[in-house]
């Protein structure tokens, strides 16, 4: 009997066919969040190690947001690590020309990654607007602390925090809940308060004020005669006594209508689109 061997052709046996990774999509994909490109790479263990530091940076970042420099530090190192995952993906994309996806390389695990930095990233952004929200500042009764268009990194203030003399707080307007206002703490629960031409009397006596506006020639400012504070009731004032509508008119703050402290200058721009540069960073005190 007589048989005949067919050659074999080169390729017949292939296993599943090769899908070159492409390096500009790997290197965006980590640059936007964190070890996705290494996902798409194939190398899954450290691609959910960087996302999982990812998440974690933006979750304890909160922390940082207290000061200004920790806040431009923690940023800054969120940029470096996503730069580092977006390198990492790129230098492993250009090698890979023959990768074979795996059942890990599918569009749900990638949806996962997604997914997750979203959930870290809408949670961080919720408890952060909760404990340091930002308010804008509208007025001019604050200068020359604060000028108008200040937006104030602030610190929220819980119902057993200590509020003291001198200290910045925004609160609620008390006949109108919804109005926003920026002033110091200069009378507290129990004292006797009075205002005499822009300088204020805490139980008889002057309390040191070097923050205020400077007296102009000829300028009156509201006085007020001497009034007790109630045990939860503190007296609040503009910087600028001149130009400030505060206690004098529409009496004292109670403690629970007090949201937040101001920290820090964020942002600053007026009413022209001029940014203020040199005001960002500058401590609100």
């Amino acid at each position: 009997m007589h048989v005949t061997v067919l050659p074999r052709r080169d390729g017949g046996s292939a296993g599943p066919p090769s899908s070159p990774r492409k390096p500009w999509l790997a290197a965006l994909a980590s640059f936007l969040l964190p070890g996705l490109g290494q996902l798409y790479n194939g190398r899954f263990r450290k691609g959910a190690g960087l996302l999982c530091l990812a998440a974690a940076w933006q979750l304890l970042g909160i922390g940082a947001v207290e000061t200004f420099r920790w806040w431009l530090s923690s940023l800054a190192g969120y940029l470096l690590l996503s730069l580092y995952a977006a390198w990492e993906a790129l230098r492993t994309a250009r090698r890979l020309t023959h990768f074979v996806p795996g059942p890990r390389n599918s569009l749900p695990v990638y949806l996962g990654a997604v997914a997750l930095m979203a959930t870290a990233a809408i949670a961080a952004g919720q408890a952060e607007r909760w404990a340091f929200p930002i308010f804008a500042v509208a007025q001019t009764s604050m200068r020359p602390t604060l000028r108008s268009g200040d937006r104030l990194r602030c610190q929220a203030l819980r119902p057993r925090d200590i509020v003291r003399r001198g200290q910045l707080v925004v609160f609620e307007y008390p006949s109108e809940h919804s109005l926003i206002f920026v002033k110091r703490v200069v009378g507290l629960p129990g004292e006797v308060v009075e205002v005499a031409d822009g300088s204020v009397y805490v139980n008889g006596d002057p309390i040191d004020e070097g923050y205020y506006a400077m007296r102009g020639p000829g300028r009156k400012s509201l006085d007020m005669p001497p009034a007790r504070l109630a045990p939860d009731e503190y007296y609040v004032m503009g910087d600028n006594r001149y130009a400030s509508f505060d206690s004098r008119s529409f009496g004292p703050v109670n403690r629970a209508r007090m949201l937040a402290t101001p920290l820090y200058v964020i942002f600053s721009r007026d009413d022209f689109g001029r940014v203020y540069w040199d005001r960002i960073g500058l401590p609100a005190r």
